[in-house]
């Protein structure tokens, strides 16, 4: 009796590995039937140990199974509870701003993408400006709020996808705002405060020898990203009343001058990057 090969889902991970596999094998099988024929059709073992010797020295022979695994595996990890459950305080503030990440929509480094390296001292900042005893407290509650209204679905879930859902939860959403409602008061001497974020940045990060710079304009697009429910908040009357009740009337008009010379600086951005794209098109 034969036996039928059981069909391998299209572009399922048991395929890919399938395919790398193969192509070791066809080469392989190529190379003896080339040997085969410059010798009548015949192949000793000394050629064949000689032909597995050839491979063996070939380092990216297996690339293409080893990245499909390797990228499985972080698919995988990213899908199970306790990884994506993991520091919630802060996947839920990077989540803010991971599409200005290098690799996500924002693209590479060289098109103005942000350095993973600079999360870091991204947090350092934000310990220095909230205080580490807020944070803990924040994170503390966070971290209830999860366990509370875990689901069954989590497992499955895209860690970005986690994410999303777990800071459409109102209660975590108002934990997290008012983080940046007490980081956006610290920018009340804007310019002053920009420029020692911007240098804290670049004095901190672990560089690994790569020779990225934090710059006004990844300050500006980290900065826009971090405070859109601030903004939210300022432009609807009903819930910039409510956030004056908690905080102050005071504190609020603060928030309004913050964002009025953010959105200067956004202006001024798009203006530069504007004259960057004409300045690159064929005359």
């Amino acid at each position: 009796m034969t036996k039928t090969e059981i069909p391998v889902a299209p572009d399922s991970f048991k395929k890919r590995h399938h395919d790398a596999a193969w192509s070791v094998l066809e080469r392989f099988a190529s190379g003896l039937s080339e040997k085969a024929r410059s010798q009548g059709d015949v192949v000793s073992i000394s050629d064949i140990n000689k032909a597995l010797g050839a491979l063996k020295n070939q380092p990216a022979l297996f690339e293409d199974a080893w990245y499909a695994l390797e990228s499985e595996v972080i698919a995988a990890n990213a899908r199970r509870t306790p990884s994506i459950r993991h520091d919630p305080f802060g996947r839920l503030m990077v989540s803010r701003f991971a599409h200005l990440l290098e690799g996500r929509e924002a693209g590479d480094l060289e098109h103005g993408a942000l350095s993973r390296e600079m999360l870091h001292p991204f947090f350092q900042v934000i310990r220095m400006m909230v205080g580490a005893d807020t944070i803990e407290q924040i994170d503390t509650e966070i971290r209830t709020i999860v366990e509370t209204h875990a689901d069954a679905e989590d497992e499955m879930r895209d860690a970005t996808d986690y994410w999303d859902h777990l800071s459409a939860n109102p209660l975590v959403s108002k934990q997290i705002t008012m983080v940046f409602v007490r980081m956006a008061m610290h920018f009340a001497d804007y310019e002053k405060r920009k420029n020692w974020f911007i240098q804290l940045v670049n004095d901190n990060m672990h560089r690994n020898g790569a020779s990225w710079e934090f710059t006004e304009s990844h300050f500006i697009k980290l900065i826009r990203a971090l405070f859109r429910d601030v903004r939210a908040i300022l432009a609807s009357p009903d819930q910039s009343a409510l956030l004056a009740a908690e905080i102050d009337h005071g504190k609020v008009t603060i928030l309004r001058g913050v964002m009025a010379n953010l959105d200067r600086d956004i202006a001024a951005l798009h203006n530069r990057e504007a004259a960057a794209w004409q300045n690159d098109q064929p005359a």
